[in-house]
């Protein structure tokens, strides 16, 4: 349909809101989209955000006094491993889905997103979520998205193209019309005023009057900010007018100045999941280096790879020092493992790497050989070379052994973890098991989140070492810590993970693993795990009946390669093809958040 006939056919108590914004900050326009909410059915979402004070903290900072933070209950994505999927983020926006979904049931309207065209693309992956869980609820067809063509006063160049692509796929995904016609003219929207510290600094990122290098400063942290709420919109544009106010300052420049501006600015966050902190500014040379990486890390977190190693490369152009430039290096070597599979290659930027380093005798030069080596190991992984896996990451780990900041640590629990999955690999399930269980040892007061985490692997670990019934207590042990936190998405993983291992032997406690399943994906309000869910308790039940799997199954559109053998399984009525169509127990918890993911 069109932008007008969206309208047109809207009723006219529809719920209409103009969800545009001037600058591309997260959550911009899914705040504008709640507030409305909220004045329609005040009391619904109130309740909800009581419920999630961690996640309604994100998007309306300081409103629930008490709340734990987010990092306490969910992981984050981590650059260094090129991770984009953030449970945090999952979270916030599955919240926000959900409170638009409860509105448009209670209040009996349907939802009219005006200025969309203008809306950041975190908020509009919220609205995706929501126009699936409507879906599932029968709600179809209640949201409607008007206003494409009006482009905002403040967006990347580099990103235009693929931020159009990103909105039809996102039209393909909600199962409505794409956007038509031309970009369109510049709006005259003016600039909101800042909500949270992403929306202060992408502000200051364009306010003239600033200092000149304070601007420069906020850019920094306005990309270390949009990682973390998965704004690859803003990242890109903070980059790019960082890299034009270090052209309009020229010679000029006071790093001196810039660093003041980033005392200025900074909350004093830290993480080892980014490589961005106060150590990050340093002279002009070294801040284009800054935002030529993270203009690469973006471009391999929307799927343009040839576009990250282009920007890597102008990086490494740069004259910073050698631990700056071997961390480049080892960007290209995990883009061109990770994403593009040109192993030789990444070795040969790997080595490149470790070249920079040499004759190097300080803490940075052994924690960028240890990431490097790191690297390294992963490429002959993935070419069964597990001896020689093994070599490098034990070297890394001898890198890195004297080392205790929050980077060595985490790379140390990464290379724990890489270790026993090379022996899992090579079904040294024993030794697998010895290795994952030094996490035990490391520390007596893990939280929920990471035990949620160990014990998961530990019981697949079990379980495939022939170890039944102690697999069967690590895996409800992990759904327990699951529950504990508040976290349906893990629960169900892990409840039909154990149902599909006793579907056999014990198919009545298997049906009841699968009920709970299909009880945390209904939560969820995910019709492809409740479809799933689903098939897996009549397969154990002996029932035959997939009419109601079936129509959840037709309601996803997050993940086609899985949901569409599901359909057709379910469609032929086939159990021994419903039984293959269904995912198969892993070792490692990890899951793509694809029902929040549009890059």
């Amino acid at each position: 349909m069109s932008n007008r006939s969206a309208i047109a056919v809207s009723p006219a108590a529809a719920i209409e809101v103009d969800a545009g914004v001037a600058l591309p900050v997260a959550f911009g326009g899914l705040r504008k989209i709640l507030r409305a909410c909220e004045d329609a059915t005040p009391e619904t979402v109130r309740a909800l955000a009581r419920q999630r004070p961690s996640e309604w903290n994100r998007l309306f900072p300081g409103s629930m006094e008490g709340a734990p933070d987010l990092t306490d209950l969910a992981l984050t994505p981590s650059e260094r491993r090129l991770h984009r999927e953030s449970e945090q983020m999952f979270w916030v926006l599955n919240l926000a889905a959900r409170a638009i979904v409860e509105t448009l049931r209670e209040s009996g309207q349907s939802l009219v997103i005006h200025s969309a065209g203008e809306c950041d693309l975190v908020s509009l992956r919220a609205v995706m979520r929501a126009a699936e869980w409507c879906r599932l609820e029968q709600l179809e067809g209640r949201i409607l998205l008007a206003g494409w063509t009006t482009r905002r006063p403040y967006s990347a160049a580099i990103f235009e193209e693929r931020r159009r692509a990103f909105l039809s796929s996102l039209c393909e995904r909600m199962r409505i019309a794409p956007p038509e016609g031309s970009v369109g003219p510049m709006s005259g929207r003016e600039l909101e005023p800042a909500v949270d510290l992403e929306g202060r600094y992408l502000g200051t990122v364009v306010e003239d009057a600033a200092p000149l290098e304070y601007r420069i400063a906020a850019a920094v942290l306005a990309i270390r900010s949009c990682f973390f709420t998965t704004n690859y919109e803003g990242a890109l544009f903070a980059a790019e007018r960082g890299l034009a106010l270090l052209d309009a300052a020229g010679d000029a420049l006071s790093p001196s100045r810039v660093a003041e501006g980033w005392d200025a600015l900074d909350t004093g966050f830290t993480t080892p999941a980014i490589e961005i902190d106060r150590s990050s500014i340093g002279d002009a040379e070294e801040l284009r280096l800054l935002f030529e990486r993270g203009i690469g890390v973006v471009h391999v977190f929307t799927g343009q790879h040839d576009e990250a190693l282009a920007a890597f490369g102008r990086g490494l152009e740069r004259r910073a020092p050698p631990e700056r430039l071997a961390h480049l290096r080892m960007f290209r070597a995990l883009t061109l493992t990770k994403r593009l599979a040109q192993l030789p290659d990444a070795r040969a930027e790997v080595e490149a790497g470790l070249a920079l380093l040499q004759g190097r005798e300080t803490p940075l030069r052994f924690l960028h050989e240890a990431w490097l080596r790191n690297v390294y190991a992963l490429t002959y992984f993935l070419e069964k070379n597990l001896p020689q896996a093994l070599v490098q990451e034990k070297h890394a780990m001898r890198c890195v052994g004297d080392l205790h900041d929050a980077s060595a640590t985490h790379l140390k629990i990464n290379l724990i973890s890489n270790a026993s999955y090379l022996q899992e690999t090579a079904r040294n399930y024993a030794d697998s098991i010895a290795i994952w269980r030094r996490f035990e040892k490391l520390s007596s007061s893990w939280g929920a989140n990471f035990a949620k985490h160990h014990r998961y692997r530990l019981a697949a670990l079990q379980m495939a070492h022939g170890e039944r019934e102690a697999a069967v207590a690590s895996y409800t042990e992990a759904f327990e810590c699951a529950g504990a936190l508040g976290d349906p998405l893990h629960q169900q993983v892990i409840a039909a993970d154990l149902g599909l291992h006793l579907l056999d032997s014990q198919p009545a406690i298997a049906a009841q693993w699968f009920s709970r399943a299909e009880e945390q994906a209904r939560t969820l309000g995910d019709p492809l795990r409740m479809a799933q869910s689903l098939a897996g308790q009549r397969l154990a039940e002996g029932s035959r009946d997939w009419t109601e799997a079936l129509r959840c199954a037709q309601a996803s559109t997050t993940t086609p390669a899985e949901t569409e053998p599901l359909v057709r399984a379910l469609s032929s009525g086939d159990a021994e093809a419903v039984r293959k169509a269904l995912p198969r127990p892993r070792s490692k918890l990890n899951r793509s958040f694809d029902a929040v993911n549009l890059y």
